[in-house]
């Protein structure tokens, strides 16, 4: 699924979900990457210690870790694979902060599935991605990332198929989508690793497949920077 469309796909469901369950309406976001691009304006750069991550290092100094790869783009090609000694640049940042105060382990999000990665969160030739496409057989187990309560079931719900979106703690939202038989219902509260679903291939998956969001506050996050 190309990034503009999830995003459409997203920004109606929670339309929905506000009248109903009062929530937050998600914005229309797009993840923007455009290769060779700098950042322009102040900041610092700040030096990778041991055990930090993109996603550590944007939670601390308050940005977005999206924002951070922007504008970092030509001196960090792998974002998954940032080394202690190296130095990043943090737009708008004014002193250095040390990240490790805040790592996933804080979040406590899980895998809802383990396969082969199909489709990673970013830019993929023309498309842009705003989550990963896991492949696993049909009928494998999908388990609830975090604890949380159900705030959407929908059975094909256009490109998506069955999906399932749960709200978690701390602004966080996790979406399941492309699932084969579905087990839990709106406003259901889970538990983390409680089976919420199982791999299928509906919507617009040509196989067995998982499509998994992580969603912070208005904004999606590139889950491997959260998953252990």
């Amino acid at each position: 699924m190309s990034g503009p469309e999830t995003d459409i796909y997203i920004k109606k469901i929670f339309s929905c979900c506000k009248k109903k369950l009062k929530l937050f309406v998600f914005a229309a976001v797009v993840f923007l990457s455009v290769q060779g691009c700098t950042y322009i304006g102040p900041g610092i750069y700040h030096k990778v210690s041991e055990g930090e991550t993109v996603w550590s290092i944007s939670r601390a100094y308050g940005i977005k870790s999206a924002e951070l790869v922007r504008a970092n783009t030509r001196h960090l090609p792998d974002p998954d694979r940032i080394q202690s000694g190296q130095h990043i640049y943090v737009p708008g940042a004014r002193r250095p902060i040390t990240a490790r105060t805040v790592t996933v382990q804080d979040i406590g999000f899980i895998w809802p599935v383990r396969g082969e990665i199909i489709h990673k969160f970013g830019r993929e030739g023309t498309r842009r991605y705003l989550g990963l496409t896991i492949g696993a057989p049909e009928g494998t187990p999908v388990l609830a990332s975090e604890a949380g309560r159900v705030i959407f079931v929908s059975e094909n719900f256009r490109a998506y198929g069955n999906t399932i979106i749960i709200e978690h703690e701390n602004d966080y939202v996790t979406v399941y989508a492309h699932n084969g038989n579905m087990t839990v219902q709106e406003e259901q509260k889970v538990e983390k690793s409680e089976k919420i679903a199982e791999v299928g291939s509906t919507g617009n998956a040509e196989t067995p497949r998982l499509y998994f969001e992580i969603r912070y506050k208005e904004t999606p996050e590139n889950p491997l920077h959260l998953l252990p």
